[in-house]
């Protein structure tokens, strides 16, 4: 038996690793520099995100307080300060966005280039 089909998928699987990891850095780099223009030519924006966020921060410091125990509790208090709590959602929040956008973005080229291959393609008469 040849070992030309396994290779070929543990090419594909390398391959789609890579592919991932581009994108995921793809993500961070539109994150980065969307919150970098927001924080530099918006910030009057960026406050308004952070007050809009406020109730889902403090309901989240709820969430912790009621649910956690008293030994994890504080600790997880203490990494989420008030500063942090809006920034750290909003940041997660555009990540995702970022992520959904690229990720679409990725989907839809590959489906253009699978039609174009399938267009080129001649087809078989019966």
């Amino acid at each position: 038996m040849s070992d030309e089909p396994r290779r070929l998928t543990i090419a594909m699987a390398l391959l789609a690793i890579i592919a991932r990891l581009a994108l995921f850095f793809v993500v961070v780099m539109l994150v980065w520099i969307a919150f970098v223009w927001l924080y530099a030519f918006h910030p009057d924006t960026l406050g308004w995100i952070y007050s809009e966020l406020r109730p889902l921060t403090i309901w989240l410091y709820g969430l912790i307080d009621n649910q956690l125990p008293d030994t994890v509790k504080y600790k997880v208090s203490a990494g989420l300060t008030d500063e942090l709590g809006p920034r750290a959602l909003f940041l997660l929040i555009l990540g995702a966005l970022a992520e959904v956008v690229v990720l679409a973005v990725w989907h839809g080229l590959r489906g253009a280039i699978r039609l174009g291959r399938n267009a080129a393609r001649p087809r078989e008469t019966v």
